[in-house]
C-alpha cells in the first residue's frame, strides 16, 4: 500500500481560522498603537469650542449695580456698610463693684438687616475676687427707644480669680436708635453708660 502524503496544516479548517484570527489580531494592535499616537488626530480639522460655563471672565457689574445703594423691600435704603457709623462713650470707661470690674475698651456699629444694626461692645472683665465669676450676656442690657434689649453675642465664659478676661457683648437694635443706655448688673445694683450713635453723613435719623 502507497505511503499517504501528510495533510498540510494551513489546508485544514482551523489552521485557516487561526491564521485569520492571528492577522486581524495584528492589525488591531497596529492600529491601536498608531491610534495612541495621534496619528488619526492630525487628520481631523480643528474645531472650535467654547469655553465652559462659568470658566470664562465674568462681566463686570453695571456702574448703576456698583454704586447703587442696596433696598430694602419697601425700596428704602438700607444703613451704611458701617464705616461712617460713629459710636461715643462717656470718658469713664470703668465700672465696678465689691471684687468685680467691667471696663469698655471699644465700641462700634454696623447694619445687620433691613432698618437694623449690630451695636457691639469690646469689654474687658476684671476679677478681684477669690473665686471664679461668669462672664456672660446676663450681665449686660441695653435701653434702645424705651425697651430693654438683651445681647444676642452668646457670650459665657469664667474668669478665674486675680485675672482677666475679654469679651464682646452685641445687640441688635433699630438703626433709628440714638442714645442707648448700656446696663451692667451687678449683685448690689447696676452701672449705666450712656451711649451716642451718629449715622453716615448724609443719612437722616
Amino acid at each position: 500500500m502507497a505511503d499517504e502524503k501528510p495533510t498540510n496544516w494551513w489546508a485544514t479548517l482551523p489552521g485557516v481560522l487561526t491564521a485569520v484570527a492571528a492577522v486581524i489580531t495584528a492589525v488591531t494592535g497596529l492600529l491601536l498603537g498608531l491610534g495612541q499616537l495621534g496619528l488619526f488626530d492630525a487628520a481631523k480639522p480643528a474645531t472650535a469650542s467654547s469655553p465652559p460655563t462659568g470658566t470664562g471672565p465674568s462681566r463686570p457689574s453695571s456702574p448703576m449695580q456698583q454704586d447703587s445703594p442696596a433696598a430694602s423691600a419697601s425700596g428704602e435704603p438700607l444703613p451704611d456698610n458701617g464705616t461712617g457709623w460713629a459710636v461715643s462713650l462717656p470718658d469713664e470707661r470703668k465700672y465696678r463693684s465689691a471684687d468685680v470690674e467691667y471696663e469698655i475698651l471699644d465700641a462700634k456699629a454696623r447694619p445687620d438687616v433691613t432698618w437694623k444694626i449690630s451695636l457691639a461692645f469690646s469689654v474687658r472683665c476684671t476679677n478681684r475676687g477669690m473665686y471664679d465669676i461668669n462672664f456672660w450676656d446676663s450681665t449686660f442690657r441695653l435701653n434702645a427707644g424705651g425697651v430693654s434689649v438683651s445681647p444676642d453675642s452668646g457670650l459665657n465664659d469664667l474668669v478665674p480669680a486675680d485675672s482677666s478676661k475679654s469679651g464682646e457683648v452685641s445687640f441688635t437694635v433699630p438703626a433709628d436708635t440714638r442714645d442707648p443706655v448700656l446696663r451692667i448688673k451687678f449683685p448690689t445694683g447696676e452701672s449705666r453708660v450712656q451711649v451716642a450713635l451718629s449715622p453716615p453723613s448724609g443719612r437722616a435719623g
